[in-house]
């Protein structure tokens, strides 16, 4: 998989010695840390002077209801993903400037639901349960999202800090729908379903928030 071989390809990186003087010895720092990317470990490895070279990894699961097409829906978000960034510190001080790559496996579940439970209404037009079945849609990110953005850190005892990044992950996916009953094989069914799915979001920014603890021996 991409991502895996991306990660494996910094982490090599991570145990070749820096090119630069100052930082070149400094150890490899480990973390843990929550992000609206999910939860997940860190490594981080100084490149060189100001310069230094971090995956993190994330994993995540969240469910709301949201409207499309006038009917509610269950949206399930999941992440799954290897964030692979490089990271400037100006003037070498505690503040960074962040970008990269997120690689891996994050998708958007929908399911349809029935407000008087014998009936789905799809773009406007009821359709009975029995005839639809399971009425579904499914977004997924098949190309790496692009990361920027900006943190630091501040220490809380010897060897460890409490570090903190903010920024945007920008994204572009593809969504399908399908539907289990027969009502699948219907040109008019399939004409709404498609009509409601062509609103789940796709290409969005992405807020990211992170907070995480990490230790440098």
């Amino acid at each position: 998989m991409r991502w895996l071989s991306a990660a494996v390809t910094l982490v090599a990186l991570c145990g070749v010695p820096a090119l630069a003087s100052a930082d070149s010895f400094d150890p490899v720092s480990v973390g843990v840390q929550a992000s609206t990317l999910g939860f997940g470990l860190s490594l981080e490895r100084p490149l060189l002077f100001n310069l230094s070279a971090r995956i993190a990894t994330g994993l995540l699961s969240s469910s709301d209801q949201e409207i499309y097409g006038g009917s509610p829906w269950i949206r399930t978000n999941n992440e799954a993903n290897v964030l692979v960034a490089a990271d400037w510190r100006p003037y070498s001080g505690r503040y960074r400037l962040s970008a990269g790559l997120l690689f891996g496996n994050d998708h958007t579940d929908y399911t349809l639901r029935s407000v008087n439970g014998q009936t789905y209404d799809v773009n406007g037009t009821s359709y009975p349960i029995s005839g639809a079945g399971i009425v579904s849609g499914h977004t997924t990110y098949p190309h790496p999202a692009i990361y920027a953005g900006i943190g630091g850190g501040t220490g809380i005892t010897r060897g460890f800090t409490i570090a903190f990044d903010a920024g945007v992950v920008v994204r572009n996916g593809s969504t399908t729908a399908s539907a289990t009953g027969p009502l699948q094989n219907d040109p008019g069914f399939q004409a709404n379903l498609q009509a409601v799915a062509a609103g789940f979001k796709v290409r969005s920014i992405q807020p990211v928030i992170d907070l995480g603890l990490v230790f440098r021996p």
